[in-house]
């Protein structure tokens, strides 16, 4: 696909005003603070699924595979991506991937995959897109390789920030540490790649 006639460039600099805009949002609460700086990685997938003409949907709940007579009907993860109608990604996104969002996140792939929703099985692709990388390698190594286990299929997680490793005491909300959120092209333009397939 030819990047080069899309309007990525537009995309990069909504993210970064909206990274911008984070130290007033922490002026407000910490939990507007939080709860925004969640959305600048969100926001970015959505504003990508449509340059690629992609339909991005957010609360489309499936319901999990029945087990002892009960069935879940809450189902998803932050983005359900479909091309012409057609299931096609499943996207989780954080500000941090830490240990716990990523058992969390790995766990909901594994039952959407499972679910009797997926008309796609064979054909759908899985990622996470993150701002920063706040776990140690091995446990990134072994939770991916559970998921393939579990699935059959690879987990793709992209981290978007060029500071890669999180450092608590310096988050995306304080405006002195506001280049380690740049918007990281080199990955991005993977992810864009990835969802272009």
């Amino acid at each position: 696909m030819n990047f080069s006639s899309m309007n990525f460039d537009s995309i990069i600099e909504q993210y970064e005003t909206e990274v911008d805009e984070l130290p007033a949002a922490r002026e407000k609460s910490g939990g507007s603070a939080r709860s925004s700086s969640g959305l600048v990685y969100e926001n970015l997938v959505e504003r990508t699924c449509g340059e690629l003409e992609l339909d991005a949907k957010k609360n489309d709940y499936y319901v999990t595979e029945e087990i002892d007579g009960i069935q879940i009907d809450n189902l998803q993860v932050d983005w359900h991506i479909y091309k012409l109608g057609l299931l096609r990604y499943f996207v989780e996104c954080k500000c941090y991937l830490d240990a716990c969002y990523l058992m969390r996140a790995i766990i909901n792939m594994i039952e959407l995959h499972n679910s009797p929703d997926n008309n796609n099985r064979d054909n759908v692709k899985y990622a996470i897109l993150a701002g920063q990388n706040a776990i140690k390698d091995d446990t990134l190594v072994y939770y991916s390789a559970f998921f393939k286990k579990q699935t059959g299929k690879e987990l793709k997680v992209f981290f978007v920030n060029p500071q890669v490793k999180r450092d608590s005491n310096k988050p995306i909300y304080k405006a002195e540490f506001r280049q380690n959120f740049k918007l990281d092209s080199v990955v991005y333009n993977k992810f864009i790649d990835w969802l272009s397939k």
